[in-house]
C-alpha cells in the first residue's frame, strides 16, 4: 500500500480554507501514485470546536466542504480518509465526531467517533454523541477499519473499537487524531499506539493534526506501526505537510517489539517545548489575524524569553519592547531591556510610570489628610502601592495594544500564576500567556537553549536574583520559596494531583519541610480567582490552567 499522510494544520471554521488544503495535498497524493491519503480527526472543521459543533449552520459547512472534497476525487484513483462533524439522528441536540472516506467522487464510508474523552482538556461527551456500530470498508483487497483518536486509548473503556474492527476482519487499523502535545505525553503516545498494533495483530495508521488552536499546541509526529508493534514511519513533529511511506501488508514477522515509554533527555524536551511554544505563538497571532505583538520588557527573565519566542515566531518588525521603569526599577534592568531589544533588533520604548504613579500617591496622601485616616510612612511600601505600579504598566501597555493594534503578550510563567505571584489588570494584563504554563526552573531552561542558537539574551539577565522590583531590594524569595523547591512541589500538586502527604512523603529525600509544602498548596488554592482570569495560556504540560478546573469558593482541606 502506498500511503500519504496529510500531517495539516487546520483553522477552526475556515472550511474554505481547510478544504482547499485537503484537495491540494490529494492532488499531490494522485500525482505521486499513493494508494490512500489520510488526514486528522475533525480536518475539515479544525479542531477543538466545543459548543460549534452542535451549531446548524457549522454542520452544514462543513457537509458541503465534505461534498467538495469527495468531488475532488471524481476520476481518480485515490481514496481518501478525513474527519468532519456528521449530523446524527433527528431528535438529538448532538452530532457525531465522524471521518468520511471518499473515492471516484462520492463519500463510501462514515464512520462516527466511540469513545469520547472528557476530562482535562476533552470536553466531548458534553458536545457529540457516540457511534453505535462499527465499519470496515475494502480497499484493494484489504479491509480497513477506520477510527478516531481515543478510539484506540482502550484501555479505560468497556468497549474496544480495534477489537471490534479486528473481529470484523480489518488487517489495517487507519486512525484520525488531534492529539494535543505536552512536554510528557509525547513517549506514552507512542507507546500505546505500538502496544495497540501488537496487541490486535495490525497495522496501525496514525494521523495526528499539527499547528496551535487556541491554548493547544499539536505536535503531529503521524506514525504507522508494524503488527508487531515496530514503528516503520514517523512524520515530523510541529511541521505541516503532506509525507509519505509504503506499507508491506504481505510482511510477516514474528519479532514482537514492546515500545517503552522513554524519558526524553533534558536538551530533547525542552528544544520540543520552545519548538512548541513558537508554533503556538505565532498561530495564535495569524489565525486571529493580528499583524504585530507588544511585550513588557522589564530586564528579565521572563520577558526576556517571551521577546525570544515572539521574534522567532513572527520576526523582529513585528515585535515592540516597552520598559516601563518606575520608582524602584534598578539601572541595570533598565540596561538589560535595553541592551535584549538590541540584540532581538526589535522596536524599544520607554514609557515611564514615574510622573504617574506620584500623581496618584499625592492624591491619595491629600484626599486621606482632608477626611483624617492615618497615612502611612513614606519608607514603608504597601502591596496597594506594589500593585499600583503593577497596574499602571499594565494601563500603558494596553494603550499601544489598543491604539496600534497589537497584541499584548502577559510574561507570567506558571510558578508564579500558581502563587498568585502576580496582580490582577497589572502584569496579567494582555491577550495570550506565552509561558503561563512554564515553570520557572524551565524558563531558564528555555533561555539557555535559546541562547544556544543565538545569544540574544543578556547574560546579565540569568545572573541576578529574579525580582519585581516593586519596592526597594525586593527579592521573589521573599515572599516564595527558592524555585527548585517551588518547582518541585507544584509539579507533584498539580500534574500529579498529590495530597499535601502524598508530597511529604514523595520530597522527603529531598529535605524539603512539611510546613513549606502546605503552605505552598494553600496558596495555590486561595489563588484559583486570579488564574481565572488568565488570557489563553499555551499549554505545554499534561495539566495546564484550562485542564485544571477548581471552585474559587472552597473549604476543602488540603
Amino acid at each position: 500500500m502506498s500511503l500519504a499522510i496529510g500531517q495539516i494544520n487546520p483553522t477552526v471554521g475556515d472550511f474554505e480554507g481547510n478544504a482547499r488544503k485537503i484537495c491540494s495535498f490529494l492532488e499531490q497524493a494522485e500525482k505521486t501514485g499513493s494508494d490512500l491519503v489520510v488526514f486528522p480527526e475533525l480536518a475539515v472543521c479544525g479542531y477543538p470546536v466545543w459548543d460549534l459543533a452542535n451549531k446548524s449552520g457549522f454542520v452544514d459547512r462543513g457537509l458541503r466542504a465534505v461534498a467538495q472534497i469527495a468531488n475532488s476525487t471524481r476520476n481518480k484513483r485515490i481514496t481518501a480518509i478525513f474527519g468532519f462533524i456528521d449530523r446524527s439522528e433527528k431528535g438529538s441536540k448532538k452530532n457525531h465526531n465522524s471521518l468520511a472516506v471518499v473515492r471516484g467522487g462520492r463519500v463510501v464510508l462514515k464512520q462516527a467517533k466511540t469513545l469520547l474523552p472528557t476530562y482535562d482538556v476533552f470536553l466531548e461527551e458534553i458536545f457529540f454523541l457516540r457511534a453505535k456500530t462499527h465499519k470496515t470498508f475494502s480497499f484493494n483487497g484489504t479491509k480497513v477499519g477506520p477510527c478516531i483518536c481515543e478510539d484506540l486509548w482502550d484501555d479505560d473503556y468497556a468497549t474496544k473499537p480495534g477489537r471490534l474492527l479486528k473481529q470484523k476482519g480489518a488487517q489495517v487499523l487507519v486512525n484520525l487524531s488531534a492529539s494535543p502535545y505536552s512536554d510528557s505525553g509525547v513517549g506514552r503516545r507512542i507507546e500505546v499506539i505500538c502496544r495497540k498494533a501488537a496487541e490486535y495483530g495490525l497495522w496501525v495508521i496514525y494521523v495526528n493534526q499539527v499547528g496551535g488552536q487556541d491554548d493547544l499546541i499539536f505536535d503531529g509526529r503521524s506514525c504507522v506501526v508494524a503488527p508487531n508493534g515496530k514503528m516503520t514511519f514517523v512524520a515530523p513533529p510541529f511541521q505541516e505537510g503532506l509525507f509519505y511511506t509504503t506499507i508491506d501488508l504481505n510482511k510477516k514477522s514474528r519479532t514482537l517489539f514492546i515500545q517503552r515509554s522513554k524519558k526524553t533527555s533534558s536538551f530533547v524536551r525542552i528544544k520540543e517545548v520552545y519548538d512548541a511554544l513558537v508554533l503556538g505563538l505565532a498561530d495564535y497571532i495569524r489565525k486571529n489575524g493580528f499583524r504585530n505583538v507588544v511585550v513588557g520588557l522589564s530586564g528579565g527573565i521572563d520577558s526576556a524569553l517571551v521577546a525570544a519566542l515572539a521574534c522567532d515566531a513572527l520576526g523582529s518588525k513585528f515585535v515592540i519592547g516597552a520598559a516601563l521603569p518606575g520608582p524602584y526599577s534598578s539601572k541595570r534592568s533598565f540596561e538589560d531591556a535595553r541592551l535584549m531589544a538590541r540584540k532581538l533588533g526589535i522596536e524599544f520604548r520607554v514609557k515611564s510610570i514615574m510622573s504617574q504613579y506620584e500623581h496618584f500617591m499625592n492624591a491619595t496622601i491629600a484626599e486621606k489628610r482632608k477626611r483624617g485616616a492615618p497615612i502611612r510612612e513614606k519608607r514603608s511600601i504597601s502591596v496597594a502601592m506594589e500593585n499600583l505600579q503593577a497596574r499602571l504598566r499594565g494601563l500603558q501597555l494596553m494603550y499601544i495594544s489598543n491604539d496600534e493594534g497589537a497584541l499584548l503578550l502577559t510574561t507570567g510563567n506558571k510558578s508564579e500564576l500558581a502563587m498568585g505571584y502576580s496582580t490582577l489588570y497589572g502584569d496579567m494584563c494582555g491577550g495570550l500567556s506565552v509561558i503561563g504554563d512554564v515553570y520557572k526552573t524551565d524558563v531558564y531552561r528555555l533561555a539557555r537553549y535559546r541562547n544556544s542558537i543565538s545569544p540574544v539574551i543578556p547574560l546579565s539577565i540569568f545572573s541576578k536574583a529574579p525580582s519585581a522590583e516593586l519596592r526597594p531590594n525586593q527579592k521573589d524569595q521573599d515572599s516564595l520559596p527558592p524555585y527548585s523547591v517551588l518547582d518541585r512541589i507544584l509539579y507533584h500538586y498539580i500534574e500529579k494531583n498529590q495530597s499535601a502527604n502524598e508530597i511529604v512523603r514523595t520530597l522527603r529525600p529531598k529535605r524539603i519541610t512539611a510546613r513549606t509544602i502546605r503552605r505552598v498548596l494553600t496558596t495555590v488554592d486561595h489563588n484559583e480567582y486570579k488564574r481565572r482570569q488568565l488570557p489563553p495560556a499555551l499549554r505545554i504540560t499534561e495539566k495546564a490552567w484550562f485542564g485544571r478546573r477548581m471552585p474559587i469558593t472552597n473549604e476543602f482541606d488540603i
